[in-house]
């Protein structure tokens, strides 16, 4: 498609100040030495037919350098990050001259007390060659819905271009080679492709699906630039005070990892790597804490393919946030790493800053940059603030969770930020420490107690996640012990060289014992219904589920079922959390005998909110699974007998047939507790067909099975079911008919 590479990487010209050059191979990490200078001599690749236009790109360096091509400046880079300049008219087919002017240990932004500074061209170097028309930027958006059967996806594109004849195409991939979407439309410098798939296979740390993302642009009908990514479907959010994935809550088990390796520095080889990521993963983390700085890329992309969770900042550590330059440097590399990693799976949110003395002023401005380059992800900060500081702010800034970094001999400052910061999910971004170093039996006491605290019930203090300071030991001068001994920080779960240590395997052992992904005991009972002989027919209900009033009339009905329960309402104690409401922990394609095709979600009919279902069959009765009310019903709500709902029956002859579904009789309620109790509902003429379970602490649900006759000789065209009370929210989980 055009678009070739130019490794520059290899021997340079080097030298410190402006002392003689000597060689030195790009990419390198050395020890900082203020000020210094790298140049290369070399000549264009051979021109390929449709390339027109040259980019520059580093990867990263440390700390600030000045890019100099053929004499002309092209500008001033900041560490770590990804800068891209077009050379188009500078480069030369012979002889191009190429400066990097490097700064190092006295840069204001970037050097940093809290490991050892390095100077150098830390990653890859190249030239891209294109064409004249390309794609510049793409962003990727996939949005589940459904219960996570389907995914809206958008990508937005940024083109540059001058030809009016370009068009854009896109294709998805699935991850056994299969094109699930395909999209072409005019291409605009600002151009947005939409579509949607049904049951995408969705991206977890047991099951890390990954898509391919291609997106072609064409001039009068051929191909001229193309870029590949790989991406994939999921949905991290925060709930109450835990974190979720696709739906499941979600103990983040995270490990603290700098991007430095042996006595390398910044410099890892692909082996060295993937060797790292994968040890990580084997010690049964999902989730990995990429500190303080963006990190080599390919660490992305293994953590995409592995199914590793991680998280990314801008390079903060105890730096002074009244410091313009060094607020305004560091919102530039988070900016640069958000545009270059957001299209990772493997991202579950943005860290902006690491133990600073933040302001709100800083806490606004990154959650807003944040928000409008990603508006898909969530923000937060790694602090060690006081508790009181820290709820204040993070609350008035809308960062989206807690962090705290309870460094302590004992488990009682994580214990107290748990009890403090209770309004949203709190995340141990580090712990452990000096205090757990080569301490196996505290260092597992303080797991325990964060796992028995994730267990709690809503009402009660909850630990969302924790990440363990730190993975591997690096080299830190500044501190004495215990923290550091002989310039080692040695507080890793690995040495610098990736030999485990001792508390390595009490992280796995201990962390094991947490159930994933679901801290609820689910479970699910079948009643053993025996249907008839003859043929039955599951009535597809998704388009109902689908209207747009359900979300309304599911959100309303979860109004109902938290409203305290005068009787067993006590001071200060919060009643009836749910954490998912009456959803099917699983499919279920059969009641005894019956055939049925149950929603997970049900739909929710009340008094505003009817159903109608066009019947195209002849059958000789409807078998309504749920004939449940949430939460009102007998036995907790409503007097017995009440009429609750008509189900309508409409003939082809033009006749209509009325069965009032009573509670007690027809129509229980659906929940199989109230209060502090377990209770039985129990419909008289409508059959239990499941009961289950979504947390033992609270949520148990019943659900019911009604067989609605049809007359002889008739044939049934739709049934409508209304509500007759507002005070109820009938819930319908599937329809089988049985043929004539």
């Amino acid at each position: 498609m055009n678009r070739t590479v130019q490794l520059l990487n290899g021997w340079w010209d080097y030298r410190i100040g402006d002392g003689a050059f000597y060689k030195k191979q790009i990419p390198y990490s050395d020890l900082a030495v203020g000020i210094s200078e790298c140049r290369l001599h070399f000549d264009a690749a051979q021109p390929i037919a449709g390339n027109k236009r040259a980019f520059l790109i580093f990867e990263g360096i440390t700390y600030m350098a000045k890019v100099i091509l053929n004499g002309r400046i092209l500008g001033e880079m900041r560490p770590y990050c990804r800068y891209t300049y077009e050379i188009t008219d500078l480069l030369r087919p012979k002889d191009n001259d190429l400066r990097v002017e490097i700064a190092d240990i006295s840069v204001v932004f970037g050097p940093s007390e809290g490991w050892e500074n390095y100077s150098g061209i830390i990653r890859d170097v190249s030239i891209e060659y294109t064409a004249g028309s390309i794609i510049c930027d793409a962003a990727w958006s996939a949005r589940l819905t459904q219960q996570y059967r389907h995914a809206d996806c958008s990508v937005e594109m940024k083109i540059e271009s001058r030809d009016p004849s370009l068009t854009v195409g896109l294709s998805l991939t699935d991850p056994f080679g299969n094109i699930v979407a395909e999209k072409k439309a005019p291409a605009e410098t600002d151009t947005q492709l939409a579509f949607s798939i049904e049951n995408p296979l969705l991206w977890s740390p047991k099951n890390p699906h990954l898509y391919t993302l291609r997106l072609t642009l064409y001039t009068n009908g051929n191909p001229c630039d193309q870029t590949v990514q790989r991406v994939g479907f999921k949905e991290f959010k925060t709930a109450g005070k835990r974190f979720y994935l696709n739906g499941e809550p979600l103990f983040l088990i995270g490990v603290c990892r700098h991007d430095l390796f042996g006595d390398q520095g910044h410099i890892q080889t692909e082996q060295q790597m993937r060797m790292d990521m994968q040890m990580i993963k084997d010690a049964g983390a999902n989730y990995v804490r990429l500190v303080h700085y963006p990190h080599h890329k390919r660490i992305l992309e293994l953590a995409d393919e592995l199914g590793l969770l991680v998280s990314e900042e801008p390079g903060l550590w105890w730096s002074d946030m009244k410091n313009p330059e060094i607020v305004d440097g560091s919102l530039e590399v988070l900016r640069r790493t958000i545009m270059r990693d957001r299209n990772h799976v493997c991202v579950a949110f943005w860290l902006s800053f690491n133990e600073c003395m933040f302001t709100p002023a800083f806490l606004k401005a990154s959650a807003a940059l944040c928000r409008k380059i990603d508006p898909d992800r969530m923000v937060s900060g790694a602090n060690c603030m006081d508790i009181p500081m820290t709820k204040k702010h993070f609350k008035a800034c809308d960062l989206d969770f807690y962090t705290m970094h309870p460094y302590s001999p004992t488990p009682e400052r994580m214990l107290e930020s748990a009890a403090e910061l209770n309004d949203k999910p709190l995340l141990l971004t580090e712990w452990g420490g000096y205090h757990v170093y080569e301490n196996p039996h505290l260092f597992a006491t303080f797991i325990e107690e964060m796992l028995r605290t994730w267990r709690n019930t809503e009402d009660q203090p909850v630990i969302a996640g924790a990440a363990v300071w730190c993975w591997a030991e690096v080299f830190e001068f500044n501190r004495a012990a215990p923290a550091c001994h002989d310039g080692v920080l040695n507080e890793g779960l690995v040495d610098r060289y990736r030999n485990p240590k001792a508390n390595l395997a009490v992280f796995k052992k201990a962390y094991a014992q947490l159930e994933q992904p679901s801290i609820r005991q689910q479970s699910l009972q079948i009643v053993g219904y025996i249907a008839g002989p003859g043929t039955y027919k599951p009535v597809d209900l998704r388009a109902t589920s689908n209207d747009r009033r359900q979300k309304q009339a599911w959100d309303r009905m979860l109004r109902h079922a938290l409203e305290p329960i005068p009787r067993f309402v006590f001071v200060e104690r919060k009643q009836r959390v749910l954490h998912t409401g009456p959803v099917l922990p699983q499919e279920v394609k059969s009641i005894g005998s019956l055939p049925v095709e149950l929603l997970r979600q049900p739909i929710v009919l009340n008094h505003d909110t009817p159903a109608e279902l066009t019947l195209s069959d002849d059958c000789a009765s409807i078998y309504l699974i749920g004939n449940v009310s949430m939460p009102k019903g007998f036995p907790i709500g409503g007097a017995f007998g009440e009429p609750v709902a008509v189900c309508a029956l409409h003939y082809t002859d033009g006749s209509t047939e009325q069965t009032v579904l009573r509670n007690g009789q027809e129509i229980t309620t659906a929940a199989g507790w109230y209060g502090p109790s377990r209770v039985n509902p129990v419909a008289s003429n409508a059959p239990r067909a499941l009961r289950f379970v979504n947390d033992m602490d609270r949520e148990h649900y019943v659900v019911n099975l009604f067989r609605l006759p049809v007359s002889v000789g008739k044939i049934p065209k739709k049934l409508q079911m209304q509500v007759l009370n507002d005070t109820y929210d009938l819930l319908l989980y599937g329809v089988t008919l049985h043929i004539r």
